[in-house]
């Protein structure tokens, strides 16, 4: 390094020491932004270190694992494991087949897992059991029908003790088991609830038929893994063997790739706070330089070049962003701590393994946040370096005398371009798929953004004193003195302001999705279901979930006053290989008459289900070309099988968006399983009840029917009876429980931008100190300079959320629009919720200005004038 290199290093470094408050918050904004990308990374890094250990442990001493072939083979029954007990190259099997259940305590509340799984499954003494990870701590193992063991770390949890009786509910029925005895697991298992039953007891009441989906076997034989596994082929053909290796690899890249969604999930969001910390970077970098002109000008006459001035502006950056990145992960560190507190008295059921520094946990947030730095600091270094040494003699911001023509109109042209692709997304290419549509949406977004961000500048000359005279008014000569104030600089302003900007029209946008949801839910609702009651469980939220137990629907039917209990459930079957959901290998199952309790129009055929048969869409029909009374093949999946099973079309009916394209009959898809074998050992085929419809007689008194209904459906734990408008509740809890995760993850953009409103009042007070101080002499008072200030930093957040609302709703509505084909429809504007974020705007300014304001007013006039 040459002598004047290494005395512009200098120059640097003495700079950032000189003025550490003045980068404080630039470096803040830095750290928030790798904060965030840190904590993503060491977050998903604990659970899969977790789940790992999970999966490493359930296949510890396993040399294979047997499972049926898709597509048909040898099913798992009791006569296949007799085989395979018998045959001398196996030592031990395993059913690793667990049953999902939901637990009801002895005062029969349901346990809350926390999300975490609660099963039972069959349980097996040191000397039989094949994976070796399980360890007797108290009482004894469990003998005969009704009894169970359960994990150490639920019973600690749930104030399970020896002797207490649990309801285990699954999709069938209640049982009833006494625990007589508690396990550890030799890792750690988060909210997981695990039961286990002697097998023969766990059969008869779990797996009546004796068909189970898993076994895992070891080896009586010294040989590989592999040996084991090919001999298993050649002896047991129809069945579908691994290795446990094989299973351990296969299960942690099932759950790799399901973690690296939650990954990027996460960084999206640190990925906007870098992107809102951009903005206010640049900015404190404009002011930085015009501030130290002088400073500049010096140094150029003194020789240095203008790549040399450049460079040093740039170092200071970089500085800057290495020491914000190394914050960053640091408090990402504790970020994740703080989480796991967090979802840990919420009851949430993650496991954790412990937390530890990852290299992509460090490396990727340190090359982000020094680049990103850099970047952002790049202009205000090249102005610095250009300046000739007369010019950068005065004071002032030099860039705030340039032009706006040419970055005006360039900007007006992208954002032309990027609102006509939008509307063209959401309105013109109604004919169009989702996908497509949202894509080009997508692209006007970005185009929309870049060109508000363009004209912003311009715009933000009349509006925002429009705004300063609104709310400067009852301030009288200091609210126009703030109106004034804030048109100066009309570029810093619409800077500092598009960082809010960008928050506040992500939150606009999903606010629209969040009401547009919960709106269709509620209109889906009263419309299409026309029943007194609907029983109800966990299930409700949608498919894959705990469904409402199929007894219920038995003791339902018992009650004298009911007149009518239809179930509405879901299956893995596919019609001719069409589904019920778009994207979902899905068929709705109904038991009992549709229109009794769905509005249901009929086209053509018969549509109540009195024979077995499945009923289309009028859209669906057509496409397929299906008449009425036509038998058409059914499978499992995506495609159908053709040639194992067959149903009837009975009926056709106007699109229904609660019934969606093909509704099958339970008694149909019984018939199916019970002729043929293949779909009734398979566990896609089960259909799981999602919600009962009920209606009384005639005559008979609501209030009455409820309590009868609730008294029959009460040892389900589960089932719960709820009007229409309590079920569109409590669907509309599960938007605002997803929202609000969401909205915590936008704060952090809305936090950054707050600090760039902060830091760009915090120098623009030292720019104005002779000014501020000339007021001070001419008498105006501290409490009048605290307010001017304040007013300015309030137009700037008002200028900011007003322009983010207006992008954000539009957005929305055009993406509301694309997504019809999904259920989403009348877009819904959230009033109350974009009034609270304009209120909160100004709240926003307000606390941003305080330390400023702050600086300001104490600063002594004397001293101000004399600077």
């Amino acid at each position: 390094m040459d002598s004047s290199s290494s005395a512009m290093t200098r120059v640097s470094m003495r700079n950032l020491r000189s003025h550490k408050l003045r980068f404080f918050l630039t470096i803040l904004s830095v750290v928030l932004g790798t904060a965030f990308i840190a904590g993503s990374f060491m977050f998903t890094n604990s659970l899969s270190r977790a789940f790992d250990s999970i999966v490493d442990s359930t296949y510890k001493n396993v040399d294979a694992v047997a499972s049926s072939q898709k597509g048909g083979g040898q099913s798992l029954d009791q006569e296949f494991r007799q085989r395979l007990v018998g045959d001398p190259h196996v030592s031990n099997v395993n059913i690793s087949s667990n049953v999902q259940v939901v637990v009801g305590d002895k005062d029969n509340n349901t346990i809350n897992t926390g999300g975490a799984p609660s099963v039972v499954g069959p349980y097996y003494s040191d000397d039989q059991q094949v994976s070796q990870g399980m360890e007797m701590v108290e009482g004894h193992a469990p003998h005969g029908p009704g009894e169970v063991i359960v994990n150490q770390t639920a019973a600690d949890k749930n104030n399970i003790a020896v002797g207490d009786s649990l309801s285990l509910i699954d999709p069938t029925k209640p049982h009833q088991v006494t625990v007589v005895g508690i396990y550890s697991e030799d890792f750690e298992v988060g909210g997981y609830f695990g039961a286990l039953m002697e097998e023969p007891a766990f059969l008869d009441e779990f797996r009546p038929g004796g068909v189970v989906d898993e076994l895992m076997l070891e080896s009586a034989q010294d040989e590989s893994q592999q040996q084991f596994v090919d001999y298993l082929k050649g002896a047991y053909p129809g069945v579908e063997f691994k290795t446990g290796d094989q299973m351990v690899n296969e299960q942690t890249e099932q759950i790799n790739t399901a973690l690296s969604f939650v990954n990027y999930f996460l960084l999206a969001f640190g990925l906007i706070a870098l992107l809102v910390g951009t903005f206010i970077i640049a900015n404190t970098f404009s002011m930085i330089v015009a501030q130290r002109m002088r400073e500049f000008a010096l140094l150029r006459a003194l020789g240095t070049s203008q790549r040399q001035l450049t460079a040093s502006v740039v170092l200071e950056a970089a500085v800057i962003g290495l020491i914000g990145s190394l914050l960053g992960v640091a408090v990402g560190y504790g970020l994740v701590k703080l989480i796991y507190i967090a979802l840990d008295s919420m009851g949430m059921g993650i496991p954790e393994s412990g937390l530890a520094l990852t290299a992509m946990g460090v490396i990727v947030p340190l090359i982000l946040g020094v680049l990103v730095t850099v970047l952002s600091a790049w202009a205000p270094a090249r102005r610095a370096g250009q300046v000739r040494p007369v010019e950068a003699m005065r004071m002032g911001d030099v860039s705030s005398s340039s032009s706006l023509k040419l970055r005006t109109v360039l900007g007006s042209v992208v954002l032309l371009a990027g609102i006509a692709a939008v509307v063209a997304g959401g309105w013109i290419l109604s004919d169009a798929s989702t996908g497509p549509r949202a894509g080009i949406i997508g692209l006007g977004a970005v185009l929309m953004i870049l060109g508000t961000f363009m004209v912003s500048p311009a715009l933000a000359i009349p509006v925002v004193p429009l705004v300063g005279r609104t709310i400067g008014l009852p301030f009288g000569a200091v609210g126009k003195l703030a109106s004034t104030n804030s048109k100066r600089n009309p570029r810093r302003t619409a800077t500092t302001a598009f960082a809010l900007t960008l928050g506040v029209a992500l939150v606009a946008a999903i606010g629209m999705f969040g009401a547009t949801m919960k709106n269709s839910v509620t209109e889906l609702t009263d419309s299409s279901i026309q029943a007194q009651y609907i029983v109800a469980g966990p299930a409700s939220a949608g498919p894959g979930q705990f469904p409402v137990p199929r007894g219920a629907v038995q003791a339902i039917e018992d009650v004298n006053d009911v007149q009518d209990a239809v179930t509405f459930g879901v299956s893995g079957f596919t019609v001719d290989g069409e589904s019920a959901a778009p994207g979902q290998p899905i068929s709705f199952v109904m038991d009992g008459d549709p229109t009794a309790v769905t509005d249901i129009e009929r086209v053509d055929g018969d549509v109540t289900f009195a024979e077995p048969g499945f009923l289309a869409s009028e859209s669906m029909a057509k496409k397929k070309g299906w008449t009425v009374g036509q038998d058409v093949p059914v499978g499992i999946g995506p495609t159908s099988t053709a040639g194992l099973a067959h149903v009837k079309l009975r009926g056709t009916y106007e699109d229904n968006k609660l019934l969606g394209d093909i509704v099958l009959s339970d008694s149909a898809l019984t018939q199916v399983k019970k002729d043929v074998a293949q779909f009734a050992s398979n566990g896609a085929a089960a259909t799981t009840i999602q919600l009962i419809a009920v209606n009384g007689k005639p005559g008979v008194d609501e209030d009455q029917l409820r309590q009868e209904l609730e008294s029959a459906v009460d040892k389900f734990v589960i089932a719960s009876v709820q009007t229409k408008t309590e079920y569109a509740g409590s669907q509309a809890v599960m938007v605002d429980q997803m929202l609000n995760i969401l909205y915590g993850l936008l704060a952090l953009a809305v936090v950054v931008a707050i600090l760039g409103i902060i830091n760009t009042l915090a120098l623009n007070v030292v720019e104005r100190k002779q000014e501020v101080g000339m007021l001070r002499a001419v008498g105006t008072k501290r409490m009048q300079i605290r307010t001017m200030i304040t007013l300015e930093a309030v137009q700037i957040s008002l200028y900011g959320a007003l322009m983010g609302i207006v992008i954000g709703v539009f957005l929305g509505w055009a993406f509301i629009q694309a997504m019809q084909d999904q259920g989403l429809t009348g877009a819904v504007v959230p009033g109350d919720q974009l009034a609270l974020m304009v209120i909160g705007s100004a709240v926003v300014g307000v606390v941003a200005a305080l330390w400023p304001a702050h600086k300001a007013a104490t600063t002594p006039p004397l001293d101000a004038i004399a600077d």
